[in-house]
Order: structure tokens, then sequence, then C-alpha cells
């Protein structure tokens, strides 16, 4: 079974064990260290299988400042990442599944959840896409790794 739970304030011992593999480290940060550069508007979160910590992703409720493809009322979804020893499961895609239930309940008063994800991560892709993420066809060229895609799950 797959939950998401806040981090808790002080807490990046609880994602400290979270690994990508090598061809993925270019995609996403280690969790503490995102957490440890975050400003005032970046909220942790933990994925959990049966209760086990297998992932991490951050919401940034600033996104729409630094984005301008995002409407002001939107969050972001930011390094999403599942350890490596939990890849394959499906947990990814039932984890951003649960996101369009878990968001509102946390983020009340936002429309909706971009992201963005690189054009060299298809099977990134493939999960938000069968999570529910629409991608909106058009490209976001600010990356440090290259072209990504503009995806949105809608929160209303």
């Amino acid at each position: 079974m797959i939950t998401l739970a806040p981090l808790p304030p002080g807490r990046t011992d609880l994602v400290a064990d979270i690994r990508l593999p090598a061809e993925q480290q270019v995609f996403a940060d280690y969790p503490p260290d995102v957490m440890a550069s975050a400003g005032p508007g970046r909220d942790g979160h933990m994925i959990l299988e049966n209760g086990t910590v297998v992932g991490f992703f951050a919401i940034d409720r600033t996104y729409a400042d630094a984005h301008d493809f995002a409407e002001p009322d939107t969050i972001g979804l930011r390094m999403f990442s599942i350890d490596a020893r939990a890849q394959g499961r499906g947990i990814a895609t039932a984890a951003c599944r649960a996101l369009a239930d878990y968001l509102p309940r946390h983020y009340p008063d936002a429309s909706a959840c971009y992201l963005t994800v690189n054009h060299r991560n298809p099977r990134a892709k493939a999960a938000y896409l069968k999570g529910g993420f629409t991608d909106t066809g058009e490209d976001y060229l600010g990356g440090g790794a290259g072209p990504q895609y503009i995806m949105r799950l809608p929160l209303a």
C-alpha cells in the first residue's frame, strides 16, 4: 500500500537513505540536500510503502513566481524520487495517482500542480501520465539537464 505524508520539519533523517541509480542522479538531488537548500516556500513529503519510506518529493508553494507558464494559484512538484531498491514495482505511478487527493488536503488554495520532466527521462514521464498529469505540449528550457516537458495536474 502506497501512502504520502508530510516530512516533519527538521527530520531529513527520514529520507536520508533514498538513493537513485547513477543514470537518474542528473534529474533529482539527494533529499536532505534539497531540503537544506530550500527556501521557506518548499515543503518536503515522503512516499511510503506499507509504512516504510521509499521516496521523496517536494512541493514548491512559490513555483509560479519562477515559472511563467504556471498560474499564480498553483504549486510545483519538485525532486520526485523513488529509492533505487524500490523501483520497478509501480510505486511512482501509485504515488502520482495519490497526489490528486493528497495535495488538495495540504494545499487547499492550489488549483493545479505543475512539474517539469526531462526529455531524457521517459520512465518518469510515463509514471506522471499514468498518475493523472497531462503534458501541456510545451517545453521548459530553463533546466540544467536539457529540455523538459511541462506537465499539469488539476486539483480543483
